[in-house]
């Protein structure tokens, strides 16, 4: 009676087997599907490789704020938290994508003040804008540099507009008189803007 159990059972038996391991592949999957990692390297600025607990993700991609007509770069920084996300669910992490930007003991926020837009560009450079009051602020430790546009153009270090440069206004302003209200002329300027 016991083998002829064993055997009417058998075909249950097996298909229970085989709902446990897939219940354990879609468990196994479903822990990797979505990951905290940290930012091992950026080889060549266009992948990320993620450590992830024990485990560390090929050269996967990293999403950016914009990457279509209008596009922002900007490359992940080794220590930078991230989130990856497993398209593929498998264990290999070759089809994740990672979401850098979080911040983190290594890289905290550069301020707490929710009325300021702020934006650190390492340690020598920011941009920063006062919501309320509208005021923006540059610092560039190592100068700006401007690109010359059809109505303003900036050439050897000199800063022009459509019609002339500015050493032209200056020497305008230095020679210029004014005519008074009886017809005669005033001396022209006393405090030069030239340089």
């Amino acid at each position: 009676m016991t083998v002829l159990l064993k055997q009417m059972l058998a075909p249950v038996h097996d298909a229970l087997a085989e709902l446990q391991e897939a219940a354990e592949d879609n468990r196994r999957q479903g822990n990797n599907l979505i990951c905290k990692g940290v930012v091992k390297s950026a080889p060549g600025g266009k992948k990320v490789i993620i450590d992830i607990g024990e485990n560390t993700t090929p050269p996967i991609p990293f999403m950016l704020p914009a990457a279509g007509i209008t596009s922002h770069y900007r490359c992940p920084s080794p220590g930078e938290i991230a989130i990856v996300l497993n398209f593929g669910t498998g264990d290999d992490f070759s089809s994740c994508v990672a979401l850098c930007g979080l911040f983190s003991d290594s890289f905290p926020f550069p301020t707490e003040n929710p009325d300021e837009v702020l934006t650190v560009f390492g340690d020598k450079a920011f941009q920063k804008v006062d919501i309320p009051s509208g005021k923006m602020t540059f610092h560039a430790a190592g100068g700006v540099e401007f690109v010359n546009t059809p109505e303003v153009k900036n050439t050897d270090g000199e800063m022009a507009d459509k019609v002339r440069p500015m050493s032209g206004d200056r020497e305008i302003y230095d020679g210029h008189d004014h005519q008074g209200d009886s017809g005669g002329k005033t001396g022209s300027a006393n405090q030069k803007q030239g340089g």
